[in-house]
C-alpha cells in the first residue's frame, strides 16, 4: 500500500511539473483560456491584471512567461534587469524582416551640408507630427529629437511645459507642433497665446493644427517641409516611405526622391534611399518573455508545442499559437540576448537625466502602496511625463496630510471621508477630483430605528442622541449640510457646539483625539461624547477600533443602544449585512427632505440620502492659481491618467486604477475610473464641492488654530493602525 501511495505521489508529482503557467490579461477571454486548458493541455493560466503584475508573477516564480511590448519591457526593466529574458520575438506579419517595430527619423532639406550637424537647425522651424491619443508614440517619443537637438536646458521658474516651449522657440524659432501640449484645456490655451510661435508653421495657425492630419499628424509635419514651412521634420520612418514613394522591395525607376536627407543624431546626413536609415530612437518588437533559469526550457517547449505536425496538434497548442501571436508573428531569436542588450539597440535603458520642474512627492500610507507607487514612477519616466514623483512612506494618513501640510510631501489621494479634517485642520485643498463608478459613490444616510422611530423628522433632533462613525468625516459633515438647509441650526463658525447646543448626547468617535480634531471647547466634547462607550484603557470616544460604536458598523451598535439617530455612509456597512450581522429590516431611512422612507433598509435613491458624492479626491496644499509647481503637479497626474487610466484602446504597461499584488485601493481606490479638474461640473463632484461651502464662514477662525495644532500633533502617538501594517 506503501508503494502505490509513492507512485501516486510520483505521478501528481510529474503532472504538475508539466505545467506551464502564462500570464492571461483580461484581454484573453475565457473561451481561449478553456481551450488552452483543454485535454493532455501543459499550460495552466495565471490571471494578472497588467504587465507590471506579470513580471512581478514571473520574477516571484508564480508564473511561467508572458507577452510583453517594448514599452512594457522598459519597465520590467526596471525592476528585474537581470532576471527576466525575452526568448521570442513577436513581429507583424508585413514587417517580418524588419528589426525594428518602428523608428524616429528626422528629414531635412539637401541644402544643409554635412558640416552644419544639428546646428544648421537654429532658427529654421520645427515640423513636429503633434500629440494626439490616437497614436502609440508617448511623450518621452515625441520630445526625444526636440530635447536632445536643443540640449534641455531647466528653467526653475517656469512650468515643465513652459520650459519646453520656451527652449523649442528659443532654440528653432518657429514650429508646427500641433494637439494637446498640456490636457488642461485652459492652461494649453494659456500656453499657445504666450507661444504663438510655436504654432506658426501649421496651416492652421490658429486652432496650431495641419490641414493634412493623415497618419497622427505625420504626413502634415512632412508637408510642412516640403512647402518649406520648416527646415526639419520629425516622423516614422515608415511614413517618410510613404510620403516620398520609397519601395526598397521594388524600386521604381527613376523615381528617387529628391531634395531632402535624414539627419542623424551625430550630426552626420545619409540620402533617403539607404535601407537602413540613421534613427533617433528605434523601438524593439513585442516578445515572450521568461525567467533566466527557465529560458532554455521554454524556447524548447515553445518550439515543440507551435512547430508540431499538424496532425500531433491539440486544441491546447493551436489555442497557445493563436494568444501567442496576436501581437505578431514568431520569430525566434538567433542568440539569447538580455533583456538590456534587447532594448538598447533602439532605445535609452537607463534614464539617469533628472527630468525638469521640483519633484511631485507622493505620501504613501503602506509598504505596497509605496512599491506600487515606484512601479508608477518608474513608468511615468519612461513615458516622459515630468516632473519626476518621488515616493514617501508614512504610517497613516493622518501621518501624510500633516507632512503636506508641512512641505515635506505634496500629494496624497484621500478617501472623501477625510475631506472636511483635510480642510479644516490641515489647511489643505483639492488638486483634482476623482470620478467614481457611479454605484460605488459615497452614500451618506440618516437611520432610525424601525421599531421605535424616535425620530420622525430632523425637528425633533432637539434633546435626542445621534450616533456617528466619526468627528469630521463625509457623515459629519452631510449631516451638519442637512440642518443648514433645513434651518435646525445657523451659519456658525463653531458647528461643533451648534451641534452639542441642540442635542442632549452623541458619540463622536476623535472629536477628543489630537490627530485629527481641533475642538477644544469641553462642553462640546462632554456632550459630543456622552454616548460613547467606556473603552478598555479608560477611554471613552476614541477614533480606534478600541471603541465599539467607532465607524459605520459601530454608529449602527449605538444607535440599538443609546442613540436615537445615526449617520452612515451606507456602502461601509455592506458587508455586514452580506454577513447578516445587520439585518436591513431593522432600520429606516430619514430623508434629507425630513420625511421617512416608505419602507425599511438603507436603500434609497439619491434624493432622500444626506448626501451621493465622489468617495475619494486628491489634496495638497494651496497654491496661488497662477503657480508652476501647481500646473506641473496636475498636468502631471493628468497625463498618468490619461496613459495609465482607463484609456480606449490602449495597453497599460501599470493600471493606476485597479490592485497591486493582491492588494486593493492603493494610490488610489479601485471604483476611481478618472480623474477631473477643480471646475468639473459632474454632478457627484458638484455634491462633494458644496458639501464644504459652509467652511467658508469658519475659515478664518481655523487658520490661527492651525500652527498650534500642528505644534501638538507632533508629539503626539498616531494610533491609528495602518491597515497594511
Amino acid at each position: 500500500m506503501g508503494n502505490f501511495f509513492i507512485i501516486l505521489l510520483l505521478i501528481v508529482t510529474s503532472t504538475l511539473a508539466e505545467q506551464y503557467r502564462l500570464c492571461t490579461p483580461e484581454s484573453i477571454s475565457n473561451s481561449d483560456i478553456a481551450s488552452l486548458t483543454k485535454g493532455n493541455s501543459q499550460i495552466s493560466c495565471v490571471p494578472v491584471t497588467d504587465s507590471a503584475d506579470c513580471a512581478i508573477k514571473i520574477n516571484e516564480n508564480k508564473a511561467d512567461f508572458g507577452i510583453f511590448n517594448a514599452e512594457e519591457l522598459l519597465l520590467a526593466y526596471q525592476f528585474y534587469p537581470d532576471s527576466l529574458l525575452p526568448i521570442i520575438q513577436l513581429k507583424h506579419e508585413d514587417k517580418i524582416n524588419e528589426e525594428f517595430e518602428f523608428r524616429t527619423v528626422a528629414v531635412v532639406p539637401d541644402s544643409i551640408n554635412s558640416n552644419e550637424g544639428l546646428a544648421a537647425l537654429k532658427d529654421g522651424g520645427l515640423c513636429h507630427p503633434g500629440f494626439s491619443e490616437s497614436q502609440i508614440w508617448n511623450d518621452y517619443i515625441l520630445k526625444f529629437f526636440e530635447k536632445k537637438v536643443h540640449k534641455n536646458q531647466c528653467n526653475r521658474y517656469l512650468s515643465v511645459s513652459e520650459n519646453d516651449a520656451y527652449n523649442i522657440r528659443h532654440f528653432f524659432g518657429k514650429a508646427c507642433r500641433p494637439g494637446n501640449w498640456v490636457n488642461d484645456p485652459s492652461y494649453d490655451s494659456e500656453l499657445k497665446k504666450k507661444y504663438p510661435e510655436l504654432c506658426a508653421l501649421c496651416n492652421n495657425q490658429k486652432e496650431c493644427k495641419y490641414d493634412n492630419n493623415l497618419n497622427h499628424g505625420h504626413m502634415g509635419a512632412l508637408d510642412c517641409l516640403t512647402s518649406n514651412r520648416g527646415r526639419v521634420a520629425y516622423v516614422a520612418y515608415h511614413y517618410v516611405q510613404q510620403y516620398f514613394k520609397i519601395d526598397h522591395n521594388n524600386p521604381a525607376p527613376n523615381a528617387t526622391p529628391t531634395g531632402y536627407q535624414f539627419l542623424c543624431p551625430n550630426g552626420a546626413l545619409q540620402p533617403l534611399t539607404v535601407s537602413n536609415p540613421c534613427a533617433w530612437i528605434q523601438q524593439p518588437w513585442s516578445a515572450i518573455v521568461t525567467r533566466k533559469d527557465n529560458a532554455n526550457l521554454m524556447i524548447t517547449n515553445l518550439k515543440n508545442w507551435l512547430q508540431a505536425p499538424l496532425q500531433q496538434t491539440e486544441t491546447w497548442t493551436i489555442a497557445l499559437g493563436d494568444i501567442l501571436q496576436r501581437d505578431g508573428k514568431i520569430v525566434y531569436l538567433h542568440e539569447q540576448p538580455t533583456l538590456k542588450s534587447y532594448l538598447v539597440k533602439g532605445r535609452e535603458v537607463d534614464l539617469n537625466e533628472r527630468p525638469c520642474g521640483h519633484d511631485i512627492r507622493w505620501c504613501t500610507v503602506n509598504e505596497p502602496e509605496r512599491i506600487k507607487c515606484q512601479w508608477v514612477a518608474k513608468e511615468a519616466l519612461l513615458l516622459g511625463i515630468q516632473p519626476r514623483i518621488l515616493c514617501e512612506l508614512k504610517n497613516s494618513t493622518f501621518d501624510c496630510l500633516l507632512n503636506i501640510s508641512k512641505s515635506e510631501a505634496d500629494i496624497m489621494t484621500i478617501d472623501s471621508n477625510y475631506g472636511y479634517l483635510a480642510r479644516r485642520i490641515y489647511n489643505l485643498t483639492t488638486v483634482l477630483y476623482t470620478e467614481t463608478e457611479r454605484q460605488k459613490n459615497s452614500v451618506v444616510v440618516a437611520i432610525v430605528r424601525n421599531d421605535v422611530l424616535s425620530v420622525k423628522n430632523f425637528q425633533e433632533l432637539k434633546n435626542k442622541r445621534v450616533c456617528f462613525p466619526d468627528y469630521g468625516g463625509i457623515a459629519w459633515v452631510s449631516f451638519i449640510n442637512t440642518l443648514r438647509i433645513n434651518k435646525i441650526i445657523e451659519d456658525t463658525n463653531d458647528y461643533p457646539r451648534a451641534i452639542a447646543e441642540l442635542l442632549v448626547g452623541a458619540c463622536t468617535p476623535g472629536i477628543n483625539d489630537t490627530d485629527h480634531s481641533d475642538v477644544t471647547n469641553s462642553y462640546t466634547i462632554e456632550i459630543l461624547c456622552a454616548s460613547c462607550p467606556l473603552e478598555g484603557s479608560n477611554d471613552t470616544c476614541s477614533a480606534h477600533i478600541s471603541n465599539q460604536y467607532y465607524g459605520d458598523n459601530g454608529a449602527l451598535k449605538c444607535l440599538a443602544g443609546p442613540g436615537d439617530i445615526a449617520i452612515i455612509e451606507s456602502k461601509n456597512v455592506e458587508e455586514f449585512v452580506r454577513e447578516r450581522v445587520i439585518y436591513p429590516g431593522d432600520f429606516r431611512v430619514l430623508c434629507k427632505n425630513g420625511s421617512l422612507a416608505g419602507y425599511s433598509g438603507f436603500d434609497v435613491d439619491d434624493d432622500c440620502a444626506l448626501s451621493v458624492t465622489i468617495d475619494s479626491e486628491i489634496v495638497g496644499r494651496k497654491y496661488d492659481l497662477s503657480d508652476f509647481q501647481n500646473n506641473d503637479t496636475t498636468d502631471a497626474l493628468l497625463k498618468i491618467e490619461d496613459w495609465l487610466g482607463y484609456r480606449p484602446y490602449s495597453r497599460r504597461a501599470i493600471r493606476i486604477y485597479e490592485s497591486f499584488k493582491g492588494y486593493h485601493d492603493l494610490l488610489f481606490k479601485d471604483s476611481t475610473v478618472g480623474l477631473e479638474s477643480i471646475d468639473s461640473n459632474l454632478k457627484s463632484i458638484v455634491a462633494y464641492k458644496e458639501l464644504f461651502q459652509f467652511m467658508d464662514s469658519e475659515h478664518s477662525s481655523v487658520c490661527s488654530i492651525v500652527s498650534n495644532f500642528i505644534l501638538i500633533f507632533v508629539s503626539a502617538t498616531i494610533t491609528l493602525t495602518s491597515y497594511y501594517s
